[in-house]
């Protein structure tokens, strides 16, 4: 299934659902039920930008795995302190941040000598990979470069250096003491947790 859903060329697609048709007619038939926008990049219109996952409680937890154990108070107080670190770190790389240019490699192993059509206008080439990453595939950078064009036209707003520098320029404040809290509009009231002691030894 991740093969499939991992594929960006209708061909590869389909062979790839073929093999698991022949392999199990049940798994086949299931995933034939879904809507192919979900789990396919090749169907999903390039809004995932080639990302397969949204488990991102998982890289929070890479990010944490050493700091659980502490006390809720230090635990969040490790976060923003986090937060701040990294913000600084990518605010100052944005500022150096340039326009590069990406060239093809060339082949030597004999292999490719595939022809591969592709529209400018609305950003996207047979070979898939532009509506999938929504980045110039290697076929459009190296067009590019033979005839002299800027490839940076050819990238999305959000790849830009001006939406790199927004996206890390808020600033973080400092939580005051609680000596200069205002009163809260409510009640707290807090109740001892309900807790029934059970027979035996722990």
């Amino acid at each position: 299934m991740w093969q499939a859903g991992t594929e960006i060329k209708q061909w590869k697609f389909d062979r790839v659902m073929k093999e698991i048709q022949e392999r199990n007619v049940n798994a086949y038939s299931y995933l034939m039920r879904l809507d192919p926008e979900k789990w396919t990049l090749l169907h999903d219109g390039g809004h995932r930008h080639g990302i397969m996952t949204t488990n991102i409680s998982e890289a929070l937890n890479s990010v944490l795995k050493k700091a659980r154990v502490l006390p809720l108070k230090v635990l969040v107080e490790l976060i923003f302190n986090k937060l701040v670190k990294y913000f600084h770190q990518y605010r100052e790389e944005a500022k150096i941040c340039g326009i590069y240019m990406f060239k093809s490699p060339i082949r030597v192993s004999g292999t490719g000598n595939n022809v591969y059509n592709f529209r400018l206008n609305n950003k996207s080439c047979n070979c898939g990979k532009w509506q999938t990453y929504t980045l110039p595939c290697s076929h459009v950078l190296a067009v590019c470069i033979e005839n002299g064009s800027r490839t940076d036209t050819y990238v999305l707003e959000i790849y830009s250096r001006q939406t790199y520098r927004r996206t890390y320029q808020a600033n973080f404040h400092l939580v005051l003491s609680e000596n200069f809290w205002r009163d809260a509009p409510f009640n707290l009231t807090f109740y001892p947790p309900n807790m029934k002691k059970e027979r035996g030894r722990k």
